[in-house]
Protein backbone atom coordinates (compact mmCIF):
# COMPACT_ATOMS: atom_id res chain seq x y z
CA UNK A 1 0.00 0.00 0.00
CA UNK A 2 1.47 3.80 -0.46
CA UNK A 3 -0.15 5.50 1.72
CA UNK A 4 -1.11 6.13 5.31
CA UNK A 5 -5.06 6.31 3.28
CA UNK A 6 -4.27 3.20 1.79
CA UNK A 7 -3.30 1.24 4.48
CA UNK A 8 -5.80 2.55 7.14
CA UNK A 9 -8.36 1.33 4.44
CA UNK A 10 -6.95 -2.04 4.45
CA UNK A 11 -8.13 -2.58 7.49
CA UNK A 12 -11.83 -3.40 6.32
CA UNK A 13 -10.83 -5.93 3.42
CA UNK A 14 -10.26 -9.53 4.75
CA UNK A 15 -7.19 -11.27 4.94
CA UNK A 16 -7.92 -15.06 4.59
CA UNK A 17 -10.86 -16.73 3.45
CA UNK A 18 -10.21 -19.40 5.80
CA UNK A 19 -12.10 -18.66 8.87
CA UNK A 20 -16.00 -19.53 6.88
CA UNK A 21 -14.07 -21.96 5.65
CA UNK A 22 -13.06 -23.33 9.12
CA UNK A 23 -16.80 -22.99 10.17
CA UNK A 24 -17.82 -25.20 7.52
CA UNK A 25 -15.63 -27.79 7.68
CA UNK A 26 -15.77 -28.18 11.48
CA UNK A 27 -19.18 -28.31 11.33
CA UNK A 28 -19.35 -30.77 8.59
CA UNK A 29 -17.11 -33.15 10.41
CA UNK A 30 -18.95 -32.87 13.69
CA UNK A 31 -22.43 -33.49 12.34
CA UNK A 32 -22.57 -37.20 12.75
CA UNK A 33 -19.17 -38.24 15.12
CA UNK A 34 -18.28 -36.82 18.87
CA UNK A 35 -17.44 -33.13 18.88
CA UNK A 36 -14.40 -33.70 20.20
CA UNK A 37 -12.38 -36.15 17.44
CA UNK A 38 -14.12 -33.87 14.98
CA UNK A 39 -12.33 -30.99 15.92
CA UNK A 40 -8.99 -32.89 17.03
CA UNK A 41 -9.13 -33.79 13.55
CA UNK A 42 -9.51 -30.52 11.95
CA UNK A 43 -7.11 -28.69 14.34
CA UNK A 44 -4.63 -30.91 15.85
CA UNK A 45 -4.12 -33.69 18.62
CA UNK A 46 -5.43 -33.01 22.32
CA UNK A 47 -2.10 -31.97 24.09
CA UNK A 48 -2.65 -29.80 26.84
CA UNK A 49 -3.60 -25.88 26.15
CA UNK A 50 -4.29 -26.24 22.68
CA UNK A 51 -6.99 -29.10 23.08
CA UNK A 52 -8.70 -26.92 25.35
CA UNK A 53 -8.70 -24.04 23.09
CA UNK A 54 -9.85 -26.74 20.14
CA UNK A 55 -13.46 -26.71 22.30
CA UNK A 56 -13.33 -23.17 24.08
CA UNK A 57 -12.28 -21.31 20.99
CA UNK A 58 -14.05 -22.81 17.67
CA UNK A 59 -16.96 -25.02 18.72
CA UNK A 60 -19.25 -22.02 19.80
CA UNK A 61 -18.86 -20.95 15.96
CA UNK A 62 -20.80 -24.05 15.23
CA UNK A 63 -24.32 -22.98 15.62
CA UNK A 64 -24.01 -19.25 15.22
CA UNK A 65 -27.66 -17.49 16.39
CA UNK A 66 -27.23 -13.59 15.91
CA UNK A 67 -27.77 -11.87 13.16
CA UNK A 68 -26.13 -8.80 11.56
CA UNK A 69 -28.84 -6.50 13.30
CA UNK A 70 -28.09 -8.57 16.73
CA UNK A 71 -24.40 -8.56 16.48
CA UNK A 72 -25.46 -4.65 16.14
CA UNK A 73 -27.53 -3.79 18.78
CA UNK A 74 -25.50 -6.13 21.44
CA UNK A 75 -22.32 -4.50 20.32
CA UNK A 76 -24.40 -0.85 20.96
CA UNK A 77 -25.19 -1.90 24.52
CA UNK A 78 -21.67 -2.63 25.47
CA UNK A 79 -20.44 0.84 23.92
CA UNK A 80 -23.36 3.04 26.06
CA UNK A 81 -22.90 2.65 29.54
CA UNK A 82 -22.52 4.86 32.64
CA UNK A 83 -19.54 7.35 31.53
CA UNK A 84 -22.56 9.01 28.83
CA UNK A 85 -23.74 10.86 32.54
CA UNK A 86 -20.42 12.93 32.51
CA UNK A 87 -20.89 13.98 28.85
CA UNK A 88 -22.21 17.10 29.28
CA UNK A 89 -19.53 18.04 31.73
CA UNK A 90 -17.14 17.32 29.06
CA UNK A 91 -18.64 19.48 26.41
CA UNK A 92 -19.08 22.16 28.85
CA UNK A 93 -15.34 22.62 28.78
CA UNK A 94 -15.03 21.30 25.56
CA UNK A 95 -17.78 23.67 23.73
CA UNK A 96 -20.38 22.04 21.35
CA UNK A 97 -18.05 22.40 18.37
CA UNK A 98 -14.81 20.61 20.38
CA UNK A 99 -17.04 17.77 22.42
CA UNK A 100 -18.87 16.71 18.64
CA UNK A 101 -15.63 16.66 16.95
CA UNK A 102 -13.20 14.74 19.59
CA UNK A 103 -16.57 11.93 19.84
CA UNK A 104 -16.48 11.38 16.27
CA UNK A 105 -12.80 11.19 16.07
CA UNK A 106 -12.74 8.59 19.07
CA UNK A 107 -15.43 6.71 17.26
CA UNK A 108 -13.17 6.86 14.33
CA UNK A 109 -10.34 5.78 16.03
CA UNK A 110 -12.21 2.80 17.63
CA UNK A 111 -13.36 1.23 14.65
CA UNK A 112 -10.02 1.24 13.29
CA UNK A 113 -8.23 -0.37 16.33
CA UNK A 114 -11.05 -2.96 15.91
CA UNK A 115 -10.48 -3.69 12.38
CA UNK A 116 -7.13 -4.30 13.87
CA UNK A 117 -8.09 -6.99 16.48
CA UNK A 118 -9.62 -8.49 13.60
CA UNK A 119 -7.35 -9.14 11.09
CA UNK A 120 -5.20 -11.14 13.19
CA UNK A 121 -8.33 -12.94 14.24
CA UNK A 122 -9.31 -13.47 10.26
CA UNK A 123 -5.74 -14.76 9.93
CA UNK A 124 -5.46 -17.70 12.51
CA UNK A 125 -8.67 -18.22 13.33
CA UNK A 126 -8.12 -17.81 17.27
CA UNK A 127 -11.82 -16.81 18.46
CA UNK A 128 -11.01 -14.86 21.61
CA UNK A 129 -9.36 -11.37 22.03
CA UNK A 130 -6.54 -13.81 24.60
CA UNK A 131 -6.30 -16.88 22.08
CA UNK A 132 -5.06 -13.67 19.45
CA UNK A 133 -3.02 -11.70 21.78
CA UNK A 134 -1.19 -15.29 22.63
CA UNK A 135 -0.75 -16.20 19.10
CA UNK A 136 0.77 -13.18 18.36
CA UNK A 137 2.39 -12.40 21.39
CA UNK A 138 2.91 -15.41 23.97
CA UNK A 139 1.17 -16.89 26.67
CA UNK A 140 1.92 -13.79 29.21
CA UNK A 141 -0.03 -11.92 26.36
CA UNK A 142 -2.93 -13.77 26.32
CA UNK A 143 -2.75 -13.79 30.41
CA UNK A 144 -2.37 -10.27 30.57
CA UNK A 145 -5.93 -9.80 28.07
CA UNK A 146 -7.74 -12.68 30.43
CA UNK A 147 -6.24 -10.82 33.57
CA UNK A 148 -7.73 -7.28 32.16
CA UNK A 149 -11.18 -8.75 30.81
CA UNK A 150 -12.17 -10.01 33.78
CA UNK A 151 -11.22 -7.67 36.35
CA UNK A 152 -11.74 -4.70 34.31
CA UNK A 153 -15.84 -6.32 33.70
CA UNK A 154 -16.38 -6.96 37.10
CA UNK A 155 -15.18 -3.24 37.93
CA UNK A 156 -18.06 -2.16 35.60
CA UNK A 157 -20.54 -4.80 36.78
CA UNK A 158 -19.79 -3.29 40.63
CA UNK A 159 -20.29 -0.04 39.03
CA UNK A 160 -23.81 -0.62 37.42
CA UNK A 161 -24.60 -2.29 40.81
CA UNK A 162 -24.10 0.93 43.26
CA UNK A 163 -25.18 3.10 40.53
CA UNK A 164 -28.70 1.25 40.38
CA UNK A 165 -28.72 1.29 44.23
CA UNK A 166 -28.27 4.94 44.34
CA UNK A 167 -31.01 5.45 41.85
CA UNK A 168 -33.68 3.83 43.83
CA UNK A 169 -32.56 5.25 47.05
CA UNK A 170 -30.36 8.17 46.18
CA UNK A 171 -26.87 9.23 47.58
CA UNK A 172 -25.30 12.12 48.45
CA UNK A 173 -25.81 14.00 45.29
CA UNK A 174 -28.61 13.13 44.32
CA UNK A 175 -32.05 12.03 45.46
CA UNK A 176 -33.25 8.14 44.48
CA UNK A 177 -36.69 7.25 43.07
CA UNK A 178 -38.22 5.86 46.06
CA UNK A 179 -37.61 9.58 47.97
CA UNK A 180 -39.17 10.93 45.08
CA UNK A 181 -42.53 8.99 44.92
CA UNK A 182 -42.68 8.55 48.65
CA UNK A 183 -41.26 11.78 50.14
CA UNK A 184 -43.21 10.98 53.75
CA UNK A 185 -40.64 7.90 54.36
CA UNK A 186 -38.55 8.37 57.19
CA UNK A 187 -35.03 9.67 57.72
CA UNK A 188 -32.96 7.76 57.71
CA UNK A 189 -34.34 5.10 55.82
CA UNK A 190 -36.07 1.49 56.94
CA UNK A 191 -33.72 -1.17 57.28
CA UNK A 192 -35.06 -2.96 54.16
CA UNK A 193 -33.78 0.23 52.49
CA UNK A 194 -30.49 0.97 53.35
CA UNK A 195 -27.52 0.41 51.33
CA UNK A 196 -26.63 -3.48 51.43
CA UNK A 197 -30.53 -4.59 51.42
CA UNK A 198 -31.09 -2.30 48.39
CA UNK A 199 -27.86 -3.98 47.29
CA UNK A 200 -29.50 -7.21 47.71
CA UNK A 201 -32.74 -6.44 45.83
CA UNK A 202 -30.78 -5.12 42.76
CA UNK A 203 -28.70 -8.15 42.87
CA UNK A 204 -31.86 -10.09 42.83
CA UNK A 205 -33.13 -7.82 39.96
CA UNK A 206 -30.19 -8.49 37.73
CA UNK A 207 -30.16 -11.84 38.10
CA UNK A 208 -32.94 -12.92 35.49
CA UNK A 209 -31.40 -11.16 32.86
CA UNK A 210 -28.16 -13.62 32.92
CA UNK A 211 -30.34 -16.44 31.76
CA UNK A 212 -29.85 -16.14 27.80
CA UNK A 213 -27.00 -18.59 27.17
CA UNK A 214 -26.41 -17.06 23.00
CA UNK A 215 -25.79 -13.42 22.19
CA UNK A 216 -29.20 -14.15 19.95
CA UNK A 217 -31.14 -14.15 22.63
CA UNK A 218 -29.45 -11.24 24.47
CA UNK A 219 -30.26 -8.79 21.41
CA UNK A 220 -33.53 -8.47 22.86
CA UNK A 221 -32.32 -7.39 26.08
CA UNK A 222 -30.01 -4.94 24.48
CA UNK A 223 -32.24 -3.56 21.93
CA UNK A 224 -34.33 -2.65 25.38
CA UNK A 225 -31.00 -1.15 26.51
CA UNK A 226 -30.98 1.07 23.97
CA UNK A 227 -34.55 2.25 23.99
CA UNK A 228 -34.31 2.84 27.50
CA UNK A 229 -31.35 5.15 26.82
CA UNK A 230 -33.10 6.90 24.20
CA UNK A 231 -35.88 7.72 26.66
CA UNK A 232 -32.77 9.35 28.78
CA UNK A 233 -31.27 11.20 26.17
CA UNK A 234 -35.04 12.60 25.01
CA UNK A 235 -35.86 14.08 28.47
CA UNK A 236 -32.57 16.29 27.87
CA UNK A 237 -33.75 17.37 24.28
CA UNK A 238 -37.19 17.93 25.77
CA UNK A 239 -36.21 20.20 28.46
CA UNK A 240 -33.59 22.22 26.61
CA UNK A 241 -36.52 22.76 23.80
CA UNK A 242 -38.75 23.73 26.86
CA UNK A 243 -36.51 26.26 28.14
CA UNK A 244 -35.37 27.74 24.26
CA UNK A 245 -39.27 28.39 24.41
CA UNK A 246 -39.36 29.97 27.66
CA UNK A 247 -36.14 32.03 26.44
CA UNK A 248 -34.16 30.52 29.37
CA UNK A 249 -31.27 28.88 27.89
CA UNK A 250 -27.85 29.05 29.52
CA UNK A 251 -25.10 30.28 27.70
CA UNK A 252 -23.20 27.87 25.68
CA UNK A 253 -20.20 27.93 23.88
CA UNK A 254 -19.14 26.53 20.65
CA UNK A 255 -15.76 26.51 21.02
CA UNK A 256 -13.35 25.39 24.16
CA UNK A 257 -13.90 27.22 27.28
CA UNK A 258 -10.62 27.71 29.15
CA UNK A 259 -12.14 29.57 32.04
CA UNK A 260 -14.42 26.38 32.36
CA UNK A 261 -10.95 24.65 33.84
CA UNK A 262 -10.17 27.54 36.15
CA UNK A 263 -7.86 29.70 36.54
CA UNK A 264 -4.26 29.41 35.97
CA UNK A 265 -2.23 27.53 33.59
CA UNK A 266 -1.65 24.20 35.56
CA UNK A 267 -5.26 24.42 36.85
CA UNK A 268 -6.61 24.52 33.49
CA UNK A 269 -4.29 21.56 31.89
CA UNK A 270 -5.75 19.44 34.94
CA UNK A 271 -9.16 20.10 34.00
CA UNK A 272 -8.79 19.39 30.56
CA UNK A 273 -6.82 16.11 31.48
CA UNK A 274 -9.76 15.17 33.79
CA UNK A 275 -12.31 15.60 31.03
CA UNK A 276 -11.02 14.47 27.97
CA UNK A 277 -10.75 10.80 29.10
CA UNK A 278 -14.22 11.01 29.38
CA UNK A 279 -15.01 11.02 25.55
CA UNK A 280 -11.55 8.85 25.09
CA UNK A 281 -12.52 6.25 26.67
CA UNK A 282 -16.93 6.25 25.56
CA UNK A 283 -16.75 3.95 23.40
CA UNK A 284 -14.89 0.90 24.73
CA UNK A 285 -16.56 -2.20 23.68
CA UNK A 286 -13.30 -4.06 22.93
CA UNK A 287 -13.61 -7.11 24.98
CA UNK A 288 -17.28 -8.13 23.60
CA UNK A 289 -16.11 -8.58 20.05
CA UNK A 290 -14.70 -11.63 19.81
CA UNK A 291 -18.26 -13.29 21.31
CA UNK A 292 -19.44 -11.39 18.76
CA UNK A 293 -17.79 -12.87 16.19
CA UNK A 294 -18.37 -16.25 17.11
CA UNK A 295 -22.30 -15.53 17.43
CA UNK A 296 -22.47 -13.92 13.89
CA UNK A 297 -24.47 -15.84 11.41
CA UNK A 298 -22.58 -15.91 8.37
CA UNK A 299 -19.37 -14.17 8.92
CA UNK A 300 -17.26 -12.20 6.50
CA UNK A 301 -14.98 -9.45 7.44
CA UNK A 302 -17.20 -7.21 5.31
CA UNK A 303 -20.25 -8.13 7.86
CA UNK A 304 -18.46 -8.06 11.00
CA UNK A 305 -16.94 -4.25 10.22
CA UNK A 306 -20.93 -3.00 9.02
CA UNK A 307 -22.18 -4.10 12.17
CA UNK A 308 -19.01 -2.26 14.62
CA UNK A 309 -19.79 0.61 12.22
CA UNK A 310 -23.41 0.86 12.63
CA UNK A 311 -22.71 -0.10 16.65
CA UNK A 312 -20.02 3.42 16.45
CA UNK A 313 -22.24 5.05 14.91
CA UNK A 314 -25.41 4.92 16.95
CA UNK A 315 -23.59 5.19 20.24
CA UNK A 316 -21.69 8.54 18.83
CA UNK A 317 -25.53 10.47 17.67
CA UNK A 318 -26.30 9.49 21.55
CA UNK A 319 -23.19 10.69 23.19
CA UNK A 320 -23.30 13.74 20.79
CA UNK A 321 -26.93 14.88 21.62
CA UNK A 322 -26.41 13.67 25.23
CA UNK A 323 -23.41 16.51 25.60
CA UNK A 324 -25.21 19.20 23.75
CA UNK A 325 -28.16 18.86 25.26
CA UNK A 326 -26.98 18.64 29.21
CA UNK A 327 -24.91 21.35 28.05
CA UNK A 328 -27.98 23.30 26.35
CA UNK A 329 -30.31 22.42 29.63
CA UNK A 330 -27.28 23.57 32.10
CA UNK A 331 -24.29 25.91 30.79
CA UNK A 332 -21.43 26.00 32.54
CA UNK A 333 -23.38 24.94 36.01
CA UNK A 334 -23.79 20.76 34.83
CA UNK A 335 -22.05 18.33 37.12
CA UNK A 336 -19.79 15.60 36.66
CA UNK A 337 -22.85 13.47 36.78
CA UNK A 338 -25.61 15.07 34.87
CA UNK A 339 -28.15 13.36 37.39
CA UNK A 340 -26.88 15.37 40.17
CA UNK A 341 -28.18 18.46 38.22
CA UNK A 342 -31.65 16.32 37.64
CA UNK A 343 -33.63 17.43 40.23
CA UNK A 344 -37.60 17.93 40.72
CA UNK A 345 -36.93 22.08 41.40
CA UNK A 346 -34.88 22.46 38.97
CA UNK A 347 -37.31 20.40 36.14
CA UNK A 348 -40.44 21.87 37.35
CA UNK A 349 -38.95 25.23 36.65
CA UNK A 350 -38.74 24.27 33.48
CA UNK A 351 -41.80 23.05 32.76
CA UNK A 352 -43.55 25.74 33.87
CA UNK A 353 -43.95 25.15 37.38
CA UNK A 354 -45.69 21.73 36.93
CA UNK A 355 -44.92 20.42 39.91
CA UNK A 356 -46.46 16.78 39.30
CA UNK A 357 -44.87 16.63 35.98
CA UNK A 358 -42.00 17.63 37.06
CA UNK A 359 -42.05 14.54 39.34
CA UNK A 360 -43.02 12.20 37.29
CA UNK A 361 -40.62 13.38 34.52
CA UNK A 362 -37.19 12.94 37.20
CA UNK A 363 -38.95 9.54 37.92
CA UNK A 364 -39.30 8.04 34.50
CA UNK A 365 -35.71 8.76 33.51
CA UNK A 366 -34.17 7.42 36.87
CA UNK A 367 -36.04 4.75 36.01
CA UNK A 368 -35.37 4.41 32.27
CA UNK A 369 -31.65 4.62 33.74
CA UNK A 370 -32.13 2.11 36.14
CA UNK A 371 -33.74 -0.22 34.11
CA UNK A 372 -30.73 0.10 31.44
CA UNK A 373 -27.44 -0.12 34.03
CA UNK A 374 -29.89 -4.20 34.47
CA UNK A 375 -30.04 -4.69 31.17
CA UNK A 376 -26.29 -3.79 30.64
CA UNK A 377 -25.52 -6.60 32.86
CA UNK A 378 -25.92 -9.73 30.15
CA UNK A 379 -23.64 -8.16 27.39
CA UNK A 380 -20.76 -7.10 30.49
CA UNK A 381 -20.50 -10.65 31.73
CA UNK A 382 -20.30 -12.02 28.74
CA UNK A 383 -16.82 -12.06 27.91
CA UNK A 384 -15.93 -11.90 31.66
CA UNK A 385 -17.69 -15.57 31.66
CA UNK A 386 -15.83 -16.67 28.59
CA UNK A 387 -12.18 -15.72 29.84
CA UNK A 388 -12.97 -17.43 33.16
CA UNK A 389 -14.10 -20.67 31.23
CA UNK A 390 -10.88 -20.36 28.73
CA UNK A 391 -8.64 -20.20 31.95
CA UNK A 392 -10.55 -23.35 33.40
CA UNK A 393 -9.95 -25.07 30.33
CA UNK A 394 -6.53 -24.42 30.12
CA UNK A 395 -6.26 -26.15 33.35
CA UNK A 396 -9.04 -28.59 33.19
CA UNK A 397 -8.64 -30.43 29.76
CA UNK A 398 -10.98 -30.10 26.90
CA UNK A 399 -14.11 -29.79 28.74
CA UNK A 400 -17.06 -27.89 27.93
CA UNK A 401 -19.18 -26.81 30.59
CA UNK A 402 -22.96 -28.41 31.23
CA UNK A 403 -25.94 -26.10 31.33
CA UNK A 404 -25.67 -26.36 35.12
CA UNK A 405 -22.37 -25.53 35.66
CA UNK A 406 -22.64 -23.07 33.10
CA UNK A 407 -25.24 -21.13 34.95
CA UNK A 408 -23.38 -22.07 38.71
CA UNK A 409 -20.55 -20.01 36.93
CA UNK A 410 -22.51 -17.26 35.71
CA UNK A 411 -23.87 -16.67 39.47
CA UNK A 412 -21.05 -17.19 41.26
CA UNK A 413 -19.38 -14.40 39.55
CA UNK A 414 -22.63 -12.38 39.81
CA UNK A 415 -22.18 -13.35 43.82
CA UNK A 416 -18.90 -12.17 43.85
CA UNK A 417 -19.38 -8.70 42.25
CA UNK A 418 -22.17 -8.36 44.67
CA UNK A 419 -20.18 -8.97 47.94
CA UNK A 420 -17.64 -6.11 46.58
CA UNK A 421 -20.23 -3.87 46.22
CA UNK A 422 -21.01 -4.03 49.33
CA UNK A 423 -17.77 -4.70 50.99
CA UNK A 424 -15.76 -1.32 49.62
CA UNK A 425 -16.20 1.36 51.09
CA UNK A 426 -15.14 4.15 48.06
CA UNK A 427 -16.28 2.27 45.34
CA UNK A 428 -16.45 5.13 42.74
CA UNK A 429 -12.62 5.66 43.16
CA UNK A 430 -11.87 1.79 42.99
CA UNK A 431 -14.01 1.29 39.97
CA UNK A 432 -12.53 4.09 38.15
CA UNK A 433 -9.19 3.37 39.30
CA UNK A 434 -10.27 -0.09 37.67
CA UNK A 435 -11.33 1.48 34.61
CA UNK A 436 -8.92 4.04 34.10
CA UNK A 437 -6.63 0.87 33.49
CA UNK A 438 -8.19 -2.16 32.74
CA UNK A 439 -10.55 -0.33 29.96
CA UNK A 440 -7.59 1.88 28.18
CA UNK A 441 -5.35 -1.52 28.33
CA UNK A 442 -8.08 -3.33 26.57
CA UNK A 443 -8.76 -0.84 23.98
CA UNK A 444 -5.87 1.07 23.56
CA UNK A 445 -2.52 -0.98 24.29
CA UNK A 446 -3.49 -4.30 23.36
CA UNK A 447 -4.88 -3.69 19.81
CA UNK A 448 -1.61 -1.15 19.34
CA UNK A 449 0.44 -4.30 19.96
CA UNK A 450 -1.39 -6.46 17.59
CA UNK A 451 -1.17 -3.37 14.67
CA UNK A 452 2.90 -3.78 15.56
CA UNK A 453 2.95 -7.65 14.73
CA UNK A 454 0.66 -7.02 11.47
CA UNK A 455 3.38 -7.59 8.70
CA UNK A 456 0.97 -7.11 5.85
CA UNK A 457 0.27 -3.29 7.25
CA UNK A 458 3.61 -1.85 7.21
CA UNK A 459 5.14 1.05 8.46
CA UNK A 460 1.67 2.70 9.13
CA UNK A 461 0.10 0.58 10.73
CA UNK A 462 3.18 0.41 13.26
CA UNK A 463 2.88 4.16 14.00
CA UNK A 464 -1.31 3.95 14.22
CA UNK A 465 0.13 1.01 16.68
CA UNK A 466 2.81 2.92 18.83
CA UNK A 467 0.01 5.94 18.75
CA UNK A 468 -2.59 3.86 20.54
CA UNK A 469 -0.26 2.32 23.39
CA UNK A 470 0.91 5.88 23.52
CA UNK A 471 -2.35 7.06 24.17
CA UNK A 472 -3.45 4.10 26.37
CA UNK A 473 -0.70 4.84 28.49
CA UNK A 474 -1.03 8.32 28.47
CA UNK A 475 -5.19 7.60 29.37
CA UNK A 476 -3.98 5.77 32.14
CA UNK A 477 -1.62 7.92 34.09
CA UNK A 478 -4.55 10.81 33.56
CA UNK A 479 -7.06 8.38 34.82
CA UNK A 480 -5.45 7.14 37.99
CA UNK A 481 -4.09 10.47 38.93
CA UNK A 482 -8.01 12.15 38.28
CA UNK A 483 -8.96 9.16 40.59
CA UNK A 484 -6.50 9.97 43.31
CA UNK A 485 -7.54 13.93 43.15
CA UNK A 486 -11.00 12.54 42.92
Amino acid sequence: MDGLTGDLAGLSQPLLPSHNTLRRQLASTAISADPEPAAQQLLGPPSGRVAAHVLIEELPALNPHSSLWDTSVNLTNAILGAGMLALPHAYAGLGVSGGVLLTAAVGAMTHASIALMLRPTERSGKLTYAAVMEAEWGRWAGAAVRFSIVVGSAGFLVLYLIILADLLVGSEEFSGIIPDLWPGLPDPLPWFLQRTAVLTWVTLLVAPSLLPKTLGEVALISATKILCTVICVAALVVLAVALLVQGRLPQVHWLPDPAFFGDGSWTRLRGVLAVVPVIMTAFVCHMSIHPCVQDLRQYSPPRMRRAVAASLSIAGAVYALTGVAGLCVWGSAVKGDVLSNLNIDFVAAALWGNVPLACAFVATVKVAMAASMVLSFPITIWPMRQDIIEMLADYFGSRQLTQSAYYLLTYLSLLAIYVVAISIQSAYRVVGLVGSTMGTTIAFVFPGMLALRDQQGGLPFRVFGCALIAMGLLLTVVGVLSTDDG
